[in-house]
């Protein structure tokens, strides 16, 4: 938890938070005392006098209890939601810093596991931590009450306690398969959902919803399945312990305890307030008991968190100051070993402020040359060279804050118009968003829908056309405000008109002073370029 989360920021609020925690519960062993009170001074002793102090004391530790309790949410506020949000960001900003090669072993569903779930989960376990050590704290201070108040009863209540987290314990280990099991459906869940987002014209055109929407079902099944069954082990481990404390216990010491009496061993006010103070025993037990049967699912939570900060980051010997060129050298590469190669020994350059396109037919591997410049591949042989440095001693970053890339997929996220183009500068003003979306040719379709920049756009922006999807790329490109543009036949699957337009709004415009690299297998483009690699 701490790899992730820097707990010095934190140190002073939770240690507030765990005093603060502590007096609550100090404050919850006071209404018994004050029944104890009650029933030994005013009813059995006639203290009428002492009938206002009591009262009093009910509600001045009503008052102060609902007064913390509201300043525990408070530091509480201060403290976890601010921890999930770090923890997402610093395990989100070292998969952004892994090698190509280890963020390809897992899926995506995996990784939105363990950005999303398994971070909200480790904060919930370091918080559960502490919430379980001050319940033992006051279950050490209940059980000096219990034995302080009968001896006798305390002991009988206390011999049924080892049965109680012996079939925690049992309970546990089923319950953490079930859990495991929910969790590994989920991520393939996840990759389904990705998957068909991103290719639900690929789905339609092949008439593949039948089969999507019965692996769905199947998906959904299972996770219900395991979903239902972790919450019956929760359930029947709640169940067996409040039968056994609240009933079958509480009936037996009230039995002994009227046995007690009749025995002039214990009088009826104690006998009443130790099963006040045996009540909170029961709840403390049961409080702890919940988080130790969810602990498993959490412990794996933040095992998997380490597992991810404890990943070796490449070491990176340059930046990338300003752009001047990029070169491949007798470049080789494959997507898989026993593949037929897709580049064999390439070799190209592209100097500052060129205007080159890649030209050929599909397959030809223009769209993997892009893959590889942008890392998301990496060479079988041979280099890639960014002003004469070898890509994979070059901050990744750098060459990021660089190079823009438009792809035939839009990139575009099921958030609104404002955020998706806050990917391109985050902290951009309206001002500037407007004339971005100005100079794409998009703001007046923008200003025309009901919530402008707040409208959402779907998956992928599906709720927006082809055309539009692109523009709205093209003006997150301009936020981007980048020394080179890459584009990957983002125009394919657009008539000539719209490719057309779209290559004017990148090309004749202040951007157009830029090195621009243009993949397309169209020929239309040509005229607009310096130079043509023909592929």
């Amino acid at each position: 938890m701490n790899s992730c989360v820097s707990m010095k920021t934190y140190r002073s609020k939770i240690i507030g938070y765990i005093l603060l925690q502590f007096v609550k519960a100090g404050l919850i062993l006071l209404p018994p005392y004050c029944y104890l009170l009650f029933l030994q001074e005013v009813i059995t002793n006639r203290r009428l006098e002492l009938l206002i102090i009591v009262i009093l004391m009910y509600i001045l530790v009503f008052v102060t209890k609902a007064f913390v309790s509201v300043w525990i949410k408070y530091v509480y506020n201060q403290i976890f939601p601010r921890m999930r949000a770090e923890a997402k960001k610093t395990v989100m900003q070292r998969l952004i810093e892994l090698d190509i090669k280890e963020l390809k072993s897992y899926s995506a569903g995996e990784l939105r596991e363990r950005v999303h779930r398994d971070t909200e989960v480790a904060v919930l376990y370091f918080e559960k931590r502490i919430e379980v050590v001050i319940s033992i704290i006051s279950l050490m201070i209940t059980t000096g009450i219990l034995l302080y108040l009968n001896v006798i009863l305390a002991v009988i209540s206390f011999l049924t306690i080892p049965l109680s987290f012996y079939i925690t314990k049992f309970i546990k280990a089923k319950s953490n398969k079930q859990y495991e099991r929910r969790r590994k459906i989920m991520g393939e869940y996840n990759d389904f959902m990705i998957h068909n987002m991103f290719f639900w014209k690929e789905v339609k055109s092949n008439c593949q919803e039948k089969a999507q929407q019965k692996e769905f079902d199947l998906l959904w099944k299972d996770l219900g399945d395991a979903f239902l069954k972790s919450h019956i082990f929760w359930f029947l481990n709640r169940t067996f312990l409040a039968f056994k404390d609240e009933f079958l216990t509480k009936m037996g010491l009230y039995l002994l305890g009227g046995i007690l009496v009749i025995e002039e061993m214990a009088t009826v006010p104690t006998l009443l307030t130790f099963m006040e103070y045996y009540k909170d025993y029961v709840n403390g037990l049961l409080s702890v008991s919940d988080i130790v049967v969810k602990r498993g699912e959490q412990e794996e939570a933040v095992k998997r968190i380490h597992e991810i900060m404890s990943l070796p980051i490449r070491e990176n010997d340059y930046g990338l100051e300003k752009f001047e060129s990029v070169m491949l050298k007798d470049v080789t590469f494959s997507y898989d070993e026993e593949a037929p190669l897709v580049l064999d020994g390439i070799n190209m350059s592209i100097a500052r402020g060129e205007k080159v396109v890649l030209l050929g037919e599909s397959g030809c591997g223009k769209s993997t040359i892009i893959k590889l410049l942008a890392g998301y591949e990496e060479v079988n042989q041979g280099e890639i060279l960014w002003n004469g440095k070898p890509m994979d001693k070059i901050f990744k970053q750098d060459i990021y804050q660089k190079v823009g890339f438009i792809m035939q997929e839009s990139n575009l996220f099921n958030l609104s118009i404002r955020e998706n183009l806050l990917f391109g500068k985050a902290d951009a003003s309206e001002e500037e968003l407007r004339d971005a979306c100005n100079r794409a040719n998009i703001m007046e379709f923008i200003d025309g829908l009901a919530k402008g920049f707040d409208t959402i756009i779907g998956e992928n922006g599906i709720r927006l056309s082809g055309g539009q999807r692109q523009r709205l790329v093209i003006a997150r490109l301009f936020l981007h405000n980048p020394e080179v543009i890459i584009f990957d036949e983002a125009t394919s699957a657009l008539d000539y008109q719209n490719e057309s337009e779209i290559l004017n709004l990148l090309m004749e415009q202040d951007i157009s002073e830029r090195t621009f690299i243009m993949v397309t297998h169209r020929g239309t483009s040509i005229s607009r370029c310096d130079r043509v690699i023909q592929m």
